[in-house]
Parts: structure tokens; C-alpha cells; sequence
């Protein structure tokens, strides 16, 4: 089978990338970039097809001509959304449509769309804080700013083309860390500036949100995550919880930092919302279904998870980021 996976050279899109070059897959990478510095070493390997996701008609040309028989978008924009809402919605949800479009015309089998918790907009009542009750697959989609409507509106089309035959699968991931995405997402990769700033020996103090619990992940698992439900035989469900169902602060993940680091210097403010958004968009997400029926199980914990993370780091020639 020929996997195309777009914007396979960025933060979570190079991952999978490398474990699908691990495991021998036929993979096209299409990105408007080729900066192949978070595949290491794989990137030797990497057929790259430099091209834009808004191009359908070249799109639709290339996974037909490749008989491409599934798709993984992980292409989208992260930063600057509520500012250019226009722009964002054209890129996240029209792109989306057009490369299902494209996957649909083109004989693709398996659409992999790599989503977000944002597509269930705020967490209410015990969902939130101070319970955190996870939330399942069937808790209720919403939107409250424009990405999340972007992603709300993509799993919804997606559900629509499935209906004519393309098989669609929705990956509604946690909160995610890994290299590369504090310079690249900005101020969601809160969590890399925990282990940036300690590898460089500078001190991080984070005004508010130490009474905050969040689900996190490391990006290594949601990689793994997205090769399962692209090969997987006969998945059961269009949409999968990819987490580790673990509410944790803000300070639990500080201490696996300084075990990793041990000249870390962190403070953390009392409080929720560390990120200022203004929506509820901490809590646990329910990873049941992707248990039992993909086989999915998270393998790091924050500490195996950062000490990879410094390690890869140090592998991509990659200095720390200083915000």
C-alpha cells in the first residue's frame, strides 16, 4: 500500500513519516517546505513532492498516478487563526475538503484526518475542572474559535464523503509534545518550554495555570497512533480518543522535567487556564475505543517521553528555543 501523508515534514507529520519509512511502507511525503531536519537521518529516504494542499487538481493527479490507497492530513495551519479566520478556514476546512475530494476521485481507500480535542470546543461541567471526567467520542462536537471550527467542520465533511465510499477516520488527538513545535506552534507548545528553556539553563516562570489538569501526550505515540489507523484492517468507528486519559498539572509535568534536568528552575503560578484562551479545552479524553479496538497504548510516560525529547534534540542538531 502507498501512504501520502501531507505536511509530513512538520511537527507531528514528521513522526509519522519516519515510522512508516521504519516499517518499510511506500511512502509521498507532499509539503510546501523541504526542510527535512525532524526526520534525522530518515530523510535520505523521503520522496518529497513539494506542492500545496489547495492545488486539488494536483492533489488528485499525483494519488492517482502514485495509486495511492490512503491518505494522512496532518497539513494545516496552527498559529494566527483568530486573526485571519478567513485564512485559516480556506486552508484547515477547505483544504480538507479538497484532498477528500481529491482521495474520493483518485480511487484512495482511507482518509486518516488527524483532528483535535478542539473539535468538542469547551469541557463543561465535571468534564472540566476540578473532576475531569474523560470525555468518550460521543460527548458532544462544538467550536468556539477557529481552528476548532475548522476541525469540527472537516470530521463533519469527512463523515459525508464516507458516505460515498472513502473510507474516514478521525484521530481527536490530546494535548501534544515534541520537538520542533515550541519554534514552530508558538505559545500552544507550552510544554516545550519546560524542557527548552531547561536544557538551556534558563529559568521559566508561568504567571498562572498550576491548578490546571490536562491530558498530554508525546508525539511519538500519536505517530504510532496514525500508522495503526492507517493499517489497520477493518477499524469499527470514524472517530478515535488518541491520549493517555491521565489528568495531570502543570507542576507534575515541572518535576518529571527536573528529573530529566535536574538544573531546571520552574515556577508556576496558582490558577487555571495557563495558556490565557478563554476555553475549556483542559481535561481527559477517553481513549477506550482506541484501546480495545485499534490496539493503541500510549508506551511513554512524561519522563520517557522528554528524555526522548532531549535526545532527538541533540540528534536533529536542534538548539533550544528560549521564549
Amino acid at each position: 500500500m502507498t501512504i501520502l501523508i501531507t505536511g509530513g515534514l512538520g511537527v507531528n507529520g514528521a513522526w509519522i513519516t519516519r515510522k512508516l519509512l521504519e516499517r518499510g511502507l511506500p511512502v509521498i511525503v507532499v509539503d510546501r517546505h523541504s526542510d527535512l531536519t525532524l526526520l534525522g537521518d530518515a530523510g535520505a529516504g523521503v520522496e518529497l513532492v513539494q506542492a500545496d494542499i489547495m492545488d486539488a487538481d494536483a492533489m488528485r493527479v499525483l494519488m492517482a498516478s502514485r495509486k495511492v490507497s490512503c491518505v494522512i492530513h496532518t497539513a494545516a495551519l496552527i498559529s494566527g487563526l483568530q486573526q485571519n479566520p478567513l485564512e485559516g478556514f480556506r486552508v484547515n476546512a477547505l483544504g480538507t475538503v479538497q484532498m477528500l475530494d481529491a482521495s474520493l476521485k483518485a480511487g484512495v481507500k482511507r482518509f486518516v484526518y488527524t483532528s483535535s480535542r478542539a473539535a468538542y470546543g469547551n469541557f463543561e461541567g465535571e468534564h472540566s475542572y476540578p473532576v475531569y471526567k474523560p470525555v468518550a467520542e460521543d460527548y458532544r462536537l462544538g467550536g468556539v474559535n477557529v481552528y476548532d471550527v475548522t476541525k469540527l467542520s472537516s470530521e463533519l465533511m469527512g463523515r459525508n464523503f464516507a458516505a460515498l465510499g472513502l473510507e474516514f477516520i478521525a484521530l481527536r488527538f490530546a494535548t501534544i509534545f515534541g520537538p520542533g513545535k515550541l519554534v514552530r506552534h508558538g505559545p500552544m507548545g507550552i510544554y516545550s518550554r519546560f524542557i527548552e528553556n531547561a536544557m538551556a539553563g534558563v529559568p521559566l516562570r508561568i504567571e498562572k495555570g498550576g491548578d490546571e489538569r490536562d491530558d498530554v501526550i508525546y508525539v511519538d505515540d500519536i505517530a504510532e497512533a496514525c500508522v495503526i489507523a492507517a493499517t489497520h484492517p477493518n477499524p469499527k468507528f470514524d472517530a478515535y480518543n488518541i491520549s493517555r486519559c491521565i489528568a495531570t498539572t502543570l507542576g507534575e509535568f515541572a518535576d518529571a522535567v527536573r528529573t530529566v534536568l535536574p538544573r531546571a528552575d520552574i515556577e508556576i503560578g496558582p490558577g487555571l487556564d495557563p495558556l490565557g484562551l478563554g476555553v475549556k479545552y483542559f481535561g481527559r479524553l477517553d481513549n477506550r475505543r482506541a484501546r480495545e479496538d485499534l490496539g493503541f497504548a500510549p508506551k511513554f510516560d512524561f519522563e520517557t517521553g522528554i528524555a526522548d525529547y532531549v535526545a532527538k534534540m541533540k540528534e536533529f542538531g536542534l538548539p533550544p528555543t528560549i521564549t
